[in-house]
């Protein structure tokens, strides 16, 4: 009898860390249908390119706004790791900022002016990136307190790649089915439900005591982040996410070589997002099965030369033949295979990198970095393309899979492996 308490208190635990595991799931389920790179996506590709004309490197500085939010991620990590809103320091913020999304997405539908559009998209990032922060930082907490954080991320990024195979096919559709403006606003009003879904299971699931602006968690936040710029570890961590990062993109000029060069349907540029999601599904898969109990040395080396080669890969379907759709729905496939390998190493990484009461903070800087160094890129690559190249992708391809490797010859000057296996032990 004397331990029914423990098994009870057991019980609730692992009752509430069900919970937890389907909120994740759900949440970045309807976080990969909202996000810019979500539902919304191809139509407004084939939107900027039909309806408002934009080259390349114009599609890709228009959009290049939409990476703020997601750039200055750390700002909404600090006032949550802070500020308190409505006595909660994460659910709360959670359903006001999932609300923000849709309103934005409610607007795009109903706008007639393209002046306008940027700012509903601005708007939308906004909601979705700083909603991202709240729910990372949720699962760095509970992850460590249940020592769940692999499972975690494992779920979350599953069911991203999920959202990703349903976007990508229906986005497709949408692109094609009616003229590009139908399809952008048709997408907006669908995509309004996945913010207003993850506010409401937010506030219903999420568990968390009241607090207040005291001084004693002010203490302990501020120790925190001191904590957090005292850590080789996450340093170490940001130079390689830099590095990893910021090599010359071709995800627009890729689109658009398709579009122009090899004439596939938008549809069918929108089944390829879903197979390389399948083939994330399977990178995930592969990395928990196989991957995840290797040293952070061999995953890192296995993610940069298994990557370099699939961005090399692209290089033998520059040529259109007949055979061109097949070798993209091999390319695409396996990308998606390594690119998903590739971000779940990093990502534990970044998570173990976090010391408590700074959470939020902590993995938004390093997401944010991320994102940053991801928009560079893009930006990089469209600009060579366009000044340096004269629209052959060739160069292009090479540049960015040479960048990747390049990263080799830097793990031993930034002794990642050294850091990481003496923080592991500790």
């Amino acid at each position: 009898m004397e331990n029914t308490p423990l098994v009870s208190q057991q019980s609730i635990n692992s009752r509430y860390v069900n919970h937890l595991v389907f909120l994740f799931g759900i949440v970045y389920f309807a976080q990969g249908i909202a996000q810019s790179g979500g539902l919304i996506s191809l139509p407004l590709n084939y939107y900027l390119k039909e309806v408002m004309q934009f080259n390349e490197l114009g599609a890709t500085h228009y959009l290049a706004v939409l990476a703020i939010p997601w750039v200055i991620k750390p700002v909404y990590g600090l006032v949550s790791d802070f500020i308190s809103l409505f006595g909660y320091r994460r659910k709360s913020w959670l359903l006001v900022l999932n609300l923000f999304t849709c309103i934005g997405y409610f607007w795009l539908a109903e706008i007639a002016d393209n002046d306008q559009l940027i700012m509903a998209l601005l708007l939308t990032a906004i909601g979705t990136a700083a909603a991202d922060v709240i729910i990372d930082a949720l699962m760095v907490e509970n992850g460590r307190k249940f020592n769940m954080t692999a499972q975690f991320q494992a779920v979350q990024w599953f069911w991203l790649c999920v959202a990703q195979i349903v976007t990508s096919i229906l986005g497709g559709w949408l692109a094609e089915m009616a003229d590009p403006g139908t399809g952008l606003r048709t997408a907006a009003i669908i995509t309004m439900a996945a913010p207003a879904i993850i506010a409401i299971l937010s506030w219903l699931i999420v568990k968390e005591e009241k607090t207040s602006m005291d001084v004693a968690s002010l203490k302990a936040t501020v120790a925190g982040l001191r904590e957090t710029f005292r850590s080789r570890l996450l340093w170490t961590t940001i130079l390689f996410l830099v590095l990893w990062n910021f090599s010359p993109g071709f995800g627009i000029p890729i689109y658009y070589f398709m579009t122009d060069t090899l004439n596939f349907s938008q549809s069918f540029i929108g089944h390829l997002g879903a197979i390389s999601s399948v083939g994330s599904i399977l990178g995930a898969w592969l990395y928990g099965k196989y991957l995840s109990n290797r040293s952070i040395d061999f995953q890192l080396v296995f993610s940069i030369l298994t990557s370099a080669f699939s961005t090399f890969s692209y290089l033998g379907a520059l040529t259109p033949t007949s055979y061109s759709s097949l070798l993209f729905i091999t390319l695409s496939f396996f990308f998606g295979i390594t690119s998903m390998i590739a971000l779940l190493a990093i990502l534990t990484l970044a998570a173990r990198a976090c010391p408590e009461k700074a959470e939020g903070f902590t993995f938004a800087v390093l997401m944010s970095i991320i994102n940053g160094c991801a928009q560079l890129s893009a930006m990089t690559g469209s600009w060579m393309l366009v000044n340096w190249f004269a629209g052959y992708l060739a160069p292009l391809i090479i540049l960015s899979g040479a960048a990747t490797l390049f990263c080799l010859f830097l793990l031993p000057s930034f002794k990642v492996r050294k850091m990481v296996v003496v923080s592991e032990r500790m």
